[in-house]
């Protein structure tokens, strides 16, 4: 029988709740207050469920009656589910609850200490997810109240994780300043013995990051002091943490010793799980592979128990893993054990067994990032995963190299790249198969978002209006998460094509991606090799390529690339880098065809400016027609439509010529003549110059032209700064260009405008340039610029790039076959690569119907003009004949 204090309060509270009931109709706060109790009564019996189910009776009553019933009460019901959920590893129910919480009791004095306390726990739950964007967020808004209301303790712990997420997400700096205050709010606070301790270990960490080795050491064994004092019940990770000190200094036999130690007190499944992951680095480190395998496989059971996992070859079930929260803990563990089972083949002479299963690993661990990808809903924390995630990917496509299996690489080298340009994609597809009325309410929330964003950013930071701007965007983003979970319920199809992550597969890369005589080369840039995979209707095959002369030959490239000046003084120093670089990237390949597609990791690199010689300008381009694409995915979801386009908008030129003196941008004369000149290859066409060439007529006129060109300005470089697009009145950013709910149904953008293929490289995802935005909004081609262009010939360029686009051809041919008559027609100076080759097209080469061209529609109303005249003749001469017929009778 139980006779435990929290079992005899529980009985009690459950017995006066029953009779209770039985004496009164309507709940009242000593009800409510009783139902909280028994609610906390089974968390402490660590019954979460019965804790859950007791507590959401209360939200119940609320939602029933309750005029008279205290807010305060409801928002602590909503909190305590919150914290039981967190607690039981229900993350987004937790979320869930939390947020209700926040919702319910920001704006009420009584329930600020409850608010202030869910969002630490929100700061908690998205960290947790990885979602560190977003912990960071509701650090801010917490903090500020637990200020405001003097919660010193929830507020160093809030200080606390803010500096746990700026640290993941690499602003060590900031994080540092954080945990400080934390520790100076904690040192005055008694009882706050835990909270010091937790906070002297994140330093640790942190000053680890920053090199800081003594600083590191001396925090550790500080922390582990204080911990020991007041009996932390996470002892164990202070004593790991000493032990990973040691373990990155090389000295694995001390951090075995430490980790032992630390495995002895452990108490926590994911303290543990950590733990034995670090022992298995130490024991891969020391080259006991097979006791470093099992330290893994034990570290995996203990974060999913559910799983049996009898051998070290066995691998755990998806399904297992997408239902487990701090999925960040067993990524780490399942990676390591891939890197692991990699290396031990390695050392096997390529043993194909151990490289299976390394290769086994790396597929579960692809998965996994796939789960924690439509977790995170901060644009920083997706852009931090896919950096993080970069080196796995490297790991894997070494695995299938070995292995001589081209075929798997491809899924690696696809998941390697572009990953959230095609979630864009798949959410604005998804987007269209909703309802009117869920679009409208869709896009009425992503405008409420643009235009709170676009006041956050005129406000000054810290004023009223700037706080008021700032509360009302996290509740608008709310909002929309809330709707989107709803849409995900209600609609099937839009869910599962939201999260569509197919990869296209050798066969359909062929049918889908690869015309015949086309190649298409893929290139992975990694740590330690480059590696380059090329696919044709018949052929695959897997490249190895040095890193160190890649990065040297590309480097002195890039230099010379985007100065006609340097071009022309260095040009036998031009040809000779780049055919180091066809040698490099190209001639492995032996390619056969014609044209080729080329994928590359980071940032574009012109081709067809390579040359086949070293000691005279014999270019590529002469015998290959190249484009470019974000991944072969991106190409095969963007098959070319010209569904509901109609002729009567077949093309849309843009050239502002003059701009807004508040702009600084000089004007582009010239660019007026050569749109007209363009235009004369369209009959249904609209051109707008001058200040018509606005912002706002461009957003109006985006999706309902099959043919867009812009002769503008635009800047980009590879650091922070945004891609700009400049329109006579105003300027149009990449991030509001994504913002965008709506696919475009263009078929070709040229952005006849300088550096428009720029923007900086993200690591694991690619060049955030203005053509991959325009590609994020479904426009399947765009040609693009890689550098300050002349206008005279980015202009002359274009012009005779629609006269060959005029004869029907694909887009490649087209653009080579103009540069091709450059260079034949150009001057010595003008046969520069600096000239013509800063112009590539990126996405589908199939050609473009164009419609009717002014003269052949002027030939056509010229005809049928002859053929009216010519009846008109036939008719008067016949009318004639018939009188002088009768006159002669």
């Amino acid at each position: 029988m139980a006779t435990d204090p929290d079992s005899i309060q529980k009985i009690k509270l459950e017995s006066w709740l029953a009779q209770w009931k039985k004496c009164y109709a309507v709940a009242d706060s000593t009800y409510i207050n009783a139902l909280l109790q028994l609610g906390m009564a089974y968390r402490f019996a660590g019954d979460f469920n019965n804790a859950i189910k007791v507590t959401k009776k209360i939200i119940y009553i609320y939602g029933n009656s309750s005029k008279h019933l205290k807010k305060s009460d409801l928002v602590k019901a909503n909190y305590r589910i919150g914290v039981y959920s967190s607690a039981s590893q229900s993350t987004e129910n937790a979320i869930k609850y939390l947020s209700e919480a926040v919702r319910i009791g920001k704006n009420d004095n009584e329930s600020k200490t409850y608010t202030a306390s869910a969002y630490l726990y929100l700061v908690y739950a998205y960290y947790v997810k990885g979602d560190f964007q977003k912990a960071l967020s509701y650090a801010d808004l917490g903090e500020e109240i637990a200020t405001e209301i003097k919660d010193f303790e929830t507020l160093a712990e809030i200080l606390q994780q803010k500096a746990q997420a700026l640290a993941e997400l690499e602003r060590n700096r900031e994080a540092k300043t954080e945990v400080l205050k934390a520790i100076r709010i904690m040192q005055n606070l008694p009882e706050a013995c835990y909270s010091l301790a937790n906070q002297h270990r994140l330093l640790g960490d942190i000053n680890r990051a920053l090199h800081e080795k003594k600083e590191e050491l001396a925090e550790y064994l500080l922390a582990y002091e204080i911990a020991e004092k007041c009996e932390h019940k996470n002892l164990s990770d202070f004593i790991n943490a000493i032990g990973f000190y040691y373990y990155q200094n090389k000295d694995h036999d001390q951090a075995l010793k430490y980790y032992q130690k630390a495995l002895d007190v452990n108490k926590s499944a994911y303290s543990k799980g950590v733990l034995l992951d670090r022992m298995g680095l130490a024991y891969s480190a020391k080259k006991d592979y097979l006791k470093s395998l099992q330290y893994y496989q034990q570290g995996i059971r203990e974060l999913l128990p559910a799983e049996r996992l009898p051998e070290i070859t066995s691998v755990a079930k998806a399904q297992s893993i997408k239902i487990t929260a701090q999925k960040d803990y067993l990524l780490s563990l399942i990676q390591d054990q891939a890197d692991t089972w990699l290396t031990y083949g390695q050392i096997s002479k390529s043993d194909p067994v151990k490289l299976k299963n390394a290769l086994k690993n790396y597929m579960l661990a692809d998965t996994m990032i796939d789960f924690m990808r439509w977790e995170h809903t901060g644009y920083v924390s997706k852009l931090f995963w896919r950096n993080r995630t970069k080196a796995m990917y490297e790991h894997s496509i070494e695995t299938c190299y070995l292995l001589k299996d081209p075929e798997t690489a491809l899924y690696f080298f696809e998941k390697s790249r572009a990953v959230m340009l095609n979630d864009q994609l798949n959410e604005l597809g998804a987007n269209q198969r909703l309802s009117k009325k869920d679009a409208d309410q869709e896009r009425m929330v992503r405008q409420k978002i643009t235009d709170l964003q676009d006041q956050l950013s005129e406000s000054k930071p810290g004023s009223k209006q700037y706080l008021r701007f700032r509360d009302e965007l996290y509740n608008a983003q709310e909002e929309q998460q809330v709707f989107i979970r709803q849409l995900e319920k209600a609609n099937p199809q839009y869910y599962s094509y939201k999260y569509d992550n197919h990869v296209p597969s050798l066969r359909e890369v062929r049918e889908k991606v690869v015309a015949d005589g086309q190649t298409l080369i893929s290139y992975f840039v990694g740590d330690s090799a480059v590696y380059g995979l090329g696919i044709t209707k018949k052929g695959i095959d897997l490249k190895k390529i040095k890193l160190a002369d890649y990065q040297s030959y590309n480097s002195k490239f890039q230099k010379l690339l985007g100065s006609r000046e340097v071009q022309n003084k260095q040009f036998y120093d031009y040809l000779s880098v780049s055919n180091k670089l066809f040698a490099l990237l190209i001639a492995p390949f032996k390619i056969n065809s014609t044209r080729v597609i080329i994928s590359p990791d980071g940032n574009f690199l012109p081709f067809e400016s390579l040359s086949f010689s070293s000691e005279k300008p014999d270019f590529l381009v002469n015998k290959y027609a190249f484009s470019y694409t974000y991944s072969a995915s991106f190409l095969a979801k963007m098959k070319r439509s010209e569904k509901g386009l109609t002729t009567t908008n077949a093309f849309l030129g843009m050239a502002p010529v003059q701009f807004s003196k508040k702009l600084n941008q000089a004007s582009l004369p010239g660019s007026e003549i050569a749109l007209e000149a363009i235009n004369k290859h369209f009959f249904f066409s609209k051109s707008l110059t001058g200040q018509e060439a606005s912002r706002s007529s461009f957003l109006k006129e985006l999706s309902s032209h099959r043919i867009i060109q812009l002769l503008t300005h635009a800047s980009a470089d590879s650091t922070e700064t945004e891609p700009t697009l400049y329109f006579a009145d105003s300027t149009l950013t990449l991030s509001e260009l994504s913002s965008s709910s709506s696919l475009s149904k263009t078929q070709l953008l040229v952005l006849s405008a300088c550096r428009t293929g720029v923007g900086k490289n993200q690591k694991g995802e690619g060049v955030f340039s203005l053509a991959r935005g325009f590609a994020g909004i479904g426009i399947p081609s765009t040609l693009t610029t890689l550098w300050s262009v002349e206008n005279k010939s980015i202009y002359e360029l274009t012009e005779m790039f629609y006269d060959q686009l005029e004869k029907g051809v694909p887009l490649d041919i087209a653009l080579q076959q103009a540069q091709i008559e450059w260079l034949k027609t150009a001057s010595k100076s003008d046969q520069l690569p600096y000239s013509w080759a800063g112009m590539v097209l990126v996405g589908n080469a199939e050609p473009v119907d164009m419609g009717f061209s002014k003269m052949i529609m002027y030939f056509i109303i010229a005809s049928i003009a002859g053929l009216v005249l010519l009846l008109v003749f036939y008719l008067r001469k016949k009318s004639i004949q018939r009188k002088l017929s009768l006159h002669k009778y």
